[in-house]
């Protein structure tokens, strides 16, 4: 009821600034085109909330309705394009009002527009692709009854997008000639048709009809709007050239889309397209290495956004591209991963479909109740007009139906209670089987973290002999020095693959409950312990210093999780500190009964809105520097297992302090 009032005051003012439309000052005019152009260029930016009211408002000044429409389109797109969970209902929300206002100002396009490429598009991104389906076929009809060949156009577009979504690219072509025939023949304004040119030409060079493609991709190129349209034909006209042998001809087209890429920023949204061509055009050259380093960049941007659909069928490419260079160790590792991570999608998908059809259902149900409602409605109806008419008979008459009536009314009564008893049943029956799904994710759980145990502990036996054997042929090599350079590679690399195994091993130990044993620990042989490990991970222009605040501390505590905390940050600190110094401390605190150590380096620092973030699993603030970011979190989970925790001392400002704190029993 509050969206519809919302909705008719800017209707009304709209209306209203209509009667003043004459007087509008061309410099608010040009001050509000100004003020889109500075706040628009990106959808997903939060300030596109408050600034498209602000926008709304100036159009509604104007008499803008052009203006007014990109306002309520622009909320829209935010939570189109945005991240994150729970924004359907925003979409529909948003849908609906750009839709009302599509109909107060007698625009179809708008319209249909909204519901094809924002409400049935945004099921298609949440892989609810029935229900998208449902959506597309239902405005199909609605626009086949109104009779508007632009609006039926959108609906094979629609169409065209859910078929192809759902992997049925030879049904989605189906809907785009629809529509581009559909466009040749009526001449409808379609703004995208370039695109459907584009899209077809592609689909034809995967089936092995490129000869088909040429003329579409030409007609593409005729109808282009916007860059987004010439750059997708351009893109296709890689893949045709590259099937036509024509590798000079490819990478002058993939030149010319990088550079339309760089001069236009509205396409930078739209930039994986062009990764997804380059990838396949390193692929189809065997410039493999190149490829793969496209890869890793689009996989960093996709960890960050937690694209995992995506990430899969990449990491599919690079098992791919391995495979093709003979890594097929690598390439088979990939593509166990990638097999898993499609089983979970597939599961994903099931619990989706499921879901699609239970709303489905539901919708006809409800549908069904309503009818069902305006039928008794209207025999109702039908039996107070005969109760009326009859009343002259007389009073036994009227008695008569009363009685007639309430017997109805029972049996009815009846009857629901029939079906609420019935639904009780099937609730029950529900509830068990979702006890029973439970407990078979738990054991399938359990049985995930044996295998990573399994699979780690596997690996590590052959990294340790790799690491052993490495050694040796460094010692045999001694005066060769290229021989021993690579020798030395090979340890390096093996070391930090043993440690990454470790640190897997350790995150399913730690998940897993495990109880850990105390004993006497001498601090100052852990920290002494620290100090000699991490001895050559540093330069000499780094000092490193050790200060005891004892000559001698014996606790009750794990001498090894002590010592692999300790190893972790001083590992760390050895990353991001040049020069200066790193310190080792600790000190007793009898009246808390703690123990705590500290180690302050003088490095790069970590920002204060970062401090938290890093004791994440698999963070890391600098891509480039070695390691996975399992090493804080470990670290912080065996504090907490120890019984007391690691943080950031904020205050420090000249570096970085990490504060490793444990409960002090002294033996």
């Amino acid at each position: 009821m509050m969206k519809k009032t919302i909705l008719a005051c800017i209707y009304l003012l709209l209306a209203v600034g209509a009667i003043y439309a004459q007087r509008a000052d061309s410099a608010y005019v040009n001050n509000m085109r100004a003020y889109y152009n500075k706040y628009f260029n990106d959808p997903t930016n939060p300030i596109v909330l408050t600034a498209s009211d602000t926008l709304l408002d100036m159009a509604i000044r104007c008499n803008d309705t052009v203006m007014a429409k990109i306002a309520l389109g622009a909320k829209l797109d935010y939570y189109y394009y945005g991240q994150g969970e729970n924004r359907t209902d925003s979409v529909i929300a948003g849908v609906n009002r750009l839709k009302q206002f599509a109909k107060r100002v007698q625009n179809p396009e708008l319209y249909y527009w909204t519901w094809a490429a924002r409400l049935v598009n945004y099921y298609i991104k949440q892989g609810e692709y029935n229900i998208a389906l449902v959506e597309a076929e239902k405005m199909l009809r609605e626009a086949e009854r109104d009779g508007l060949q632009s609006s039926i156009a959108e609906c094979y577009y629609a169409l065209a997008n859910v078929y192809g979504a759902k992997g049925l690219s030879k049904k989605s072509q189906e809907f785009m000639l629809k529509e581009i025939e559909l466009f040749e023949k009526t001449n409808v304004t379609r703004y995208n048709i370039s695109c459907q040119y584009s899209d077809a030409a592609a689909i034809y060079i995967d089936m092995g009809e490129a000869e088909k493609a040429p003329e579409l991709l030409r007609k593409a190129l005729k109808t282009v709007k916007y860059p987004y349209h010439e750059v997708t034909a351009k893109l296709v006209y890689v893949s045709l050239y590259l099937t036509q042998g024509d590798r000079e001809a490819a990478y002058q087209a993939l030149e010319e889309c990088r550079q339309m890429y760089v001069d236009e920023p509205s396409l930078k949204r739209h930039i994986h397209y062009f990764y997804d061509v380059e990838i396949d055009y390193n692929r189809r050259l065997g410039n493999y290495n190149e490829a793969l380093g496209i890869l890793d960049a689009r996989e960093a941007e996709l960890k960050k956004i937690n694209d995992l659909t995506t990430l899969a069928a990449l990491r599919k490419t690079k098992a791919d591209i391995l495979w093709d260079m003979n890594r097929k160790e690598e390439a088979a590792g990939l593509y166990r991963d990638f097999l898993s991570e499609q089983k979970k999608e597939k599961e994903k998908n099931e619990e989706i479909t499921t879901g699609e059809f239970a709303t489905i259902l539901n919708l006809q149900r409800l549908s069904a109740e309503k009818q069902q409602l305006e039928k008794i409605s209207q025999e109702k109806q039908l039996q107070n007009t005969r109760i009326i008419l009859f009343s002259v008979v007389g009073i036994l008459c009227i008695v008569v139906v009363f009685l007639l009536q309430q017997r109805k009314f029972n049996a009815k009564l009846h009857r629901s209670k029939d079906k609420l008893d019935e639904k009780n049943r099937i609730l029950v029956e529900a509830k068990e089987e979702l006890r029973k799904a439970k407990e078979l994710a738990e054991q399938s759980n359990w049985m995930k973290t044996m295998f990573i145990q399994n699979m780690s502990h596997e690996i590590r036996t052959p990294l340790n002999s790799i690491v052993g054997f490495s050694g040796v042929l460094v010692d045999l090599f001694d005066d060769q020095q290229d021989i021993k350079q690579y020798v030395s590679l090979i340890e390096s690399n093996s070391k930090l693959l043993l440690k990454l195994v470790g640190d897997i091993l350790d995150i399913s130990a730690l998940d897993s409950d495990i109880e850990i044993n105390h004993y006497a620990v001498d601090v100052n042989a852990c920290c002494q312990a620290s100090m000699d490990s991490a001895g050559e991970l540093f330069s000499k222009d780094i000092k490193l210093i050790f200060k005891p605040a004892c000559d001698e501390l014996i606790i009750d505590s794990n001498y090894s999780y002590i010592v692999q905390v300790l190893d972790n940050l001083l590992n760390n600190a050895s990353k991001f500190t040049h020069e200066g110094s790193v310190t080792l401390a600790y000190e007793v605190k009898e009246r808390e009964k703690q123990l705590i150590f500290t180690v302050t380096d003088t490095g790069i620092g970590i920002p204060v809105d970062e401090q938290e973030h890093v004791f994440e699993r698999f963070i890391k603030l600098n891509d480039f520097s070695q390691g996975t970011g399992l090493g804080l979190s470990i670290c912080r989970t065996i504090a907490k297992k120890l019984g007391g925790d690691l943080v950031i001392d904020k205050e420090y400002t000249q570096g970085t302090r990490f504060i490793f704190s444990v409960p002090m029993q002294r033996i």
